[in-house]
């Protein structure tokens, strides 16, 4: 998740369907607004106000803080940085001192933001034990720190992969990919006959789970980890992780030659963008939501035409959750959980009126079970994929560090830094999968030692 993900916000047709009046949609499931609970009870004590700090994401944080004024009377200032740049405005902010009542964490940097003394502990809050008995199984993984509730969910996703249906018809293929062999005869076929230079098209583009979420993925799906249990690297000779890697480089030789060049440049929402042009078959392993860019008619020709597929064999494939946490440097707890629940739990009225609207504005997973099994996703997803499909595929996934677990570790954003640049090289052909390999084995030492 980066900029690139921010920037697709598009409040298109979906948004007529969005705000107060499309809770509607829920349906018999949805009944969120529950009246009386912890979430409608106003803190006896009072503030003049609050704040977060966050990355951008469209109008969301303007919309909720009105709606939070407007409940409860107390203005809400914000903080809003890129993705990128979050984690170290955080950091700095709290080192200088700065009140800060919430903030939110992808699941990489989250881990240190508790270590470092960042981040409160809410199972003592009001109502933080009917949240976690609501979590997904993976969600619990992210927000569970150490058995303690440390997080509401901010959003969740699943690694699917996507195909162009015209493309496949022409082929004269009944039907996608369902092995990896029939995936390169697929592509192969493909190029072959003319109907595609570069069938696939990876996300391959750098960044935390961007370029490595497609090699984890893949390796997991293969029967494969990056680390065992006890923490020792799974990238040797002879491992699933490396023996992925050579099928993956081999997508790119000259020798079948059918990944595009573009993947090496193009993340989750501008490889959504690029695939709607209509030039390649496949598009994968990637975040789900990226079929509302592919199947928006406002920025894809071949809307409509876009469709999503499990991973080969059993379908396992990989998860992950972002969440919002109360900070330590609060200016008053239970004002600061008021909010928190506004960003990551219930509204006063008993709904879950952020994830709601994420889903059906943006496809975005809730980190809820109650959410996700709700008409709120069946229908507010309908228009871009197929949603029975997605929530199978859903189903299979696992939390992305059961994969890569050292994203508990301190080391884990340098090493992964050197893990983008020695894949990217042994995609373009400058070392080989084994040199790679062997690289980050090395990699792994030299990052413990830094940290």
């Amino acid at each position: 998740m980066t900029d690139d993900f921010m920037s697709r916000w598009e409040l298109s047709r979906r948004r007529v369907l969005g705000g107060a009046a499309g809770l509607g949609l829920l349906g018999p499931a949805a009944a969120f607004g529950q009246g009386a609970g912890p979430w409608s009870q106003p803190p006896k004590s009072k503030v003049d106000k609050l704040n977060f700090v966050v990355w951008t994401y469209g109008d969301i944080y303007a919309r909720i803080s009105k709606q939070f004024e407007a409940d409860w009377g107390v203005k809400v200032d914000s903080t809003i940085s890129s993705f990128n740049d979050h984690p170290t405005k955080l950091a700095t902010m709290y080192a200088a001192g700065e009140k800060i009542d919430v903030s939110q964490s992808s699941p990489f940097s989250f881990p240190n933001f508790v270590s470092q003394g960042l981040v409160e502990p809410l199972d003592d809050m009001p109502g933080a034990k009917e949240y976690a008995a609501d979590f997904t199984p993976f969600t619990k993984q992210v927000a569970m720190v150490n058995g303690k509730l440390m997080g509401l969910p901010y959003f969740a996703t699943a690694w699917v992969w996507n195909y162009y249906s015209d493309m496949l018809e022409k082929l004269k293929f009944d039907k996608p990919f369902s092995t990896y062999e029939e995936f390169i005869e697929h592509c192969v076929k493909a190029k072959k006959d003319g109907v595609s230079r570069y069938p696939v098209l990876w996300v391959a583009g750098v960044g935390l789970e961007q370029l490595p979420g497609t090699w984890y993925q893949m390796t997991w799906n293969r029967g494969g980890t990056f680390f065992d249990k006890q923490g020792n690297h799974m990238l040797g000779p002879g491992s699933v992780a490396r023996e992925t890697l050579k099928w993956w480089a081999n997508t790119f030789e000259k020798g079948l030659d059918i990944a595009d060049p573009e993947s090496l440049k193009v993340q989750f929402t501008t490889s959504a963008k690029a695939f709607g042009a209509g030039k390649n078959l496949y598009r994968g392993p990637n975040h789900h939501y990226g079929l509302n860019v592919a199947n928006d008619p406002a920025q894809s020709p071949i809307a409509g035409k876009v469709k999503v597929l499990g991973s080969p064999g059993d379908g396992k494939t990989i998860a992950d959750a972002h969440v919002y946490f109360l900070c330590t440097a609060n200016r008053n707890k239970e004002w600061a959980w008021k909010l928190l629940q506004y960003l990551g739990g219930k509204t006063k009225d008993g709904n879950y009126t952020q994830a709601i609207n994420l889903a059906k504005d943006a496809m975005l997973g809730s980190g809820y079970e109650s959410v996700m099994k709700s008409d709120v996703i069946k229908t507010g997803w309908a228009p871009w994929g197929d949603v029975p499909e997605i929530l199978k595929i859903w189903e299979k996934s696992a939390y992305i560090a059961e994969v890569c677990s050292s994203i508990y570790q301190p080391w884990h954003f340098p090493w992964t830094d050197q893990l983008n640049i020695e894949v990217q090289k042994c995609l373009t052909g400058q070392i080989t999968p084994d040199a790679c390999c062997d690289n980050l084995i090395k990699g792994i030492a030299d990052a413990k030692r830094k940290v």
